[in-house]
């Protein structure tokens, strides 16, 4: 995906409005209010591998603003400073050479580190806790269940998903604990599911296009808004799922 500009164009204009990225941004912001109580401009909150930059604005308009950013990809540069962030150029892989003098308070990477091997995972998360305030707090959103892979993953590049077995000994490798986990949507997982078997069964058959584009397409009000109600009711009603697409973790230093 750090190639495909058109995926970032994608992202960039339904990054606010659509409801998994609606429901994720609230996910964080309840974290970091949970932790750190009502928004501080002087909170310092780093975005490793911000994409768009979506989250970073939704921050921002929270009451943050000692916010920045970085990403791969010169796609995802050009769309989050056309948002007038601050965000610049970094790799995952060599996160301590962005701005290796700060820390931070916050450290969020949202279903990026799929692009990374196992011993590179530990390095980052590892390196995350080392950027880390003395009180900080590292959050992650990351694919789940390699059941829900479909031409989403082929479009964003991705080879592989996740259980919370894989981060536990991640963060315990990299001296990190989770305070909190959770899979998400759970209520929403068995449509998902079988859409996404419907659509590896048509790349078995190879009855897709050849340019495969991801799920990232607002849906229309009424889905959107349905579809950001059952999430939310939810997350109400459950502290923790034990199944869903994606797997949502807090984590602090040990």
């Amino acid at each position: 995906m750090i190639d495909n500009r058109a995926e970032y164009e994608r992202m960039y204009e339904v990054e606010r409005s659509l409801w998994w990225y609606q429901i994720l941004h609230d996910r964080i912001f309840h974290q970091i209010r949970k932790t750190f109580g009502p928004p501080t401009p002087d909170l310092k909150i780093l975005d490793a591998a911000c994409g768009t930059g979506g989250l970073l604005s939704y921050l921002h308009e929270k009451g943050y603003s000692n916010l920045t950013g970085f990403d791969f990809s010169p796609h995802a540069i050009d769309f989050s400073r056309e948002r007038g962030l601050d965000v610049g150029f970094g790799d995952l892989r060599q996160t301590e050479n962005f701005r290796p003098r700060e820390q931070y308070d916050v450290i969020i990477c949202n279903d990026a580190l799929y692009f990374l091997t196992d011993a590179e995972i530990k390095k980052t998360l590892s390196v995350f806790r080392k950027r880390l305030t003395e009180n900080g707090m590292v959050l992650i959103n990351i694919h789940a269940f390699s059941a829900f892979a479909g031409t989403h993953d082929v479009a964003v590049g991705s080879t592989r998903r996740f259980t919370w077995a894989d981060f536990k000994s991640y963060a315990q490798a990299a001296g990190l604990r989770s305070f909190y986990h959770t899979y998400w949507p759970f209520l929403l997982s068995l449509p998902i599911l079988a859409v996404r078997q419907w659509q590896r069964h048509q790349l078995r058959r190879g009855r897709v296009p050849q340019t495969v584009e991801s799920d990232v397409r607002y849906p229309g009000d009424l889905i959107n808004g349905t579809l950001r109600f059952v999430t939310r009711a939810e997350q109400a009603l459950l502290r923790s799922a034990p199944f869903g697409s994606s797997l949502f973790l807090v984590m602090k230093g040990t």
